[in-house]
């Protein structure tokens, strides 16, 4: 009779590889002293029997069954064949179906003579000992994680034993590199790996840098010298499915000699992550739109009707025209945004470039345009002063006293608490971001402090070439665009450019 055996273990260590090595020779021995002609023999190496999705050599074995190359599938124990009871037996009727015994030889049962209900009993052994072991391995990480246990293989550092890294001079250069280029150039991930890529720079694997690897180095709080651990925990050891754990669970451990940069510079990235995060994150159905500058206008124009940034297009005829358009629009048609505007590239780029020398041009209207939206961003001309800042920031606290003395004398409703404390709690937030600025000084004189530093970075765009995204960053906050074609140009914050 022509067999097939199918052998497999659990991991690809040296004990277990010699295990699998012991099986193939002892298929191969049955197989002649039973007078079988052994056809193949399928061994999957260092692969959970929790699911057959991912052991292609198990796979291969029931796709040459269904071409029939044998009569009989021969296996050690169930434990080898599956450790899920729901693929084991679709898996011994699927071969059935086709005419093709299964026989477990620990048991000394096969599947067309005995009984399925014997095949369930040994299936649900072999899970409930798979489920033990995934207990085992679950409590033995967290004692490891709770002690210190470094990852397998980190970027920036060299793993030395279990619970200590070294720091890798070369990989550490490429991590300073990252954070340099994400907070002081203002690049962004993907344009971030692009760079690395060109100047030769690669990941721990010799790879090519993506966008994904980028984050993951800036989202990565080892590199300020602190070590989480214990984040995730398999929530079905079947599946394998992770789920991320609450801060309250994770083992953190300080570190400060594992540092490649400093606590400063990585909360700095953290903030830009955020900033970036809530400023092109849309809402619903949009969220999690996240800051590009892979082209010139990446994430720089908005929709003014849906919110969201226009994508850019291209397309080729005669020529290649690139243009930009609404990202909702482009997606689902007027069904959800109906603003059709196209902007062609090019002629933006020349429009933007007239727009800025007209401001320098016109240096009387530039700083009444400055001083305007200096005035719109002050709670009043006569709240300039930090006298009068705290003044309306004590009368607002006395305020909130009151409210909350009538809910407790029941005077007011638990809702009615609630809207009238978020209205204070938002006019306190913006007191306190004026009352935190050090000095009015530069925001009163606009002119001797800001009106200079717009002045700088128009004249070195004018001059540039080549504009590149971070080029326009420097000078545009977004642009503007409704469903009628008009153009609004925002220039950066006021505050922002003093901060600088």
């Amino acid at each position: 009779m022509k067999i097939a055996a199918y052998c497999r273990v659990s991991t690809d260590k040296d004990e277990q590889l010699a295990s699998l090595r012991h099986q193939r020779e002892f298929f191969a021995a049955y197989a002649q002293c039973n007078g079988h002609t052994l056809v193949q023999l399928y061994a999957d190496e260092g692969i959970s029997g929790t699911s057959v999705k991912k052991r292609g050599e198990f796979q291969r074995l029931m796709h040459d069954a269904e071409a029939g190359l044998f009569q009989m599938v021969v296996v050690k124990d169930v434990s080898r064949f599956a450790r899920n009871t729901v693929d084991a037996l679709q898996s011994v009727r699927r071969l059935k179906a086709l005419g093709i015994n299964t026989l477990f030889l620990t048991a000394n049962m096969d599947s067309m003579g005995d009984s399925e209900f014997i095949l369930t009993l040994f299936s649900a052994m072999a899970q409930e000992e798979s489920a033990n072991i995934s207990k085992r391995t679950k409590f033995g990480k967290r004692i490891n994680a709770e002690k210190g246990r470094v990852p397998q293989r980190v970027f920036g550092y060299d793993r030395i034993d279990n619970f200590t890294l070294e720091i890798n001079p070369e990989e550490a250069r490429i991590v300073r590199r990252i954070f340099s280029l994400y907070t002081h150039q203002g690049m962004g991930c993907r344009t971030i790996s692009m760079t690395l890529n060109q100047d030769g720079d690669k990941t721990k694997f010799g790879n090519d840098w993506n966008a994904r690897g980028v984050r993951r180095v800036l989202t990565n709080p080892l590199y300020s010298g602190i070590l989480i651990n214990h984040k995730y925990e398999v929530e079905d050891f079947l599946t394998g499915h992770q789920i991320p754990l609450p801060d309250a669970e994770r083992f953190c451990h300080e570190r400060p000699d594992w540092a490649i940069v400093t606590p400063e510079v990585y909360q700095q990235a953290q903030q830009i992550l955020e900033s970036r995060r809530k400023q092109y994150d849309a809402g619903a159905p949009f969220r999690d739109s996240r800051y590009s500058g892979r082209h010139i206008f990446s994430t720089l124009i908005k929709c003014a009707h849906c919110g969201r940034s226009f994508c850019r297009k291209s397309y080729t005829y005669a020529n290649t025209r690139v243009y930009w358009r609404c990202t909702t629009n482009d997606q689902y048609t007027a069904q959800r945004c109906d603003n059709r505007v196209c902007l062609d590239e090019s002629e933006l780029i020349a429009q933007l470039r007239t727009y800025f020398s007209s401001l320098i041009a016109d240096k009387p209207s530039f700083l009444s345009g400055v001083l305007s939206s200096l005035a719109q961003r002050l709670p009043s001309s006569e709240a300039a002063s930090r006298a009068e800042l705290e003044r309306r920031q004590k009368k607002l606290l006395l305020k909130k006293d009151r409210y909350q003395e009538l809910y407790a004398n029941d005077l007011l409703s638990l809702t009615e608490l609630k809207e009238k404390l978020e209205q204070i709690q938002a006019e306190l937030k913006t007191l306190d971001g004026y009352l935190e600025q050090p000095e009015q000084a530069d925001f009163r004189n606009p002119s001797d402090a800001v009106l200079p530093r717009y002045t700088e970075e128009i004249h070195r765009f004018l001059a540039l070439e080549t504009i590149t995204n971070a080029h326009l960053r420097q000078v545009i906050d977004h642009i503007s665009v409704n469903r009628d074609g008009n153009v609004q140009i925002v220039l950066r914050k006021l505050e922002e450019m003093t901060k600088e």
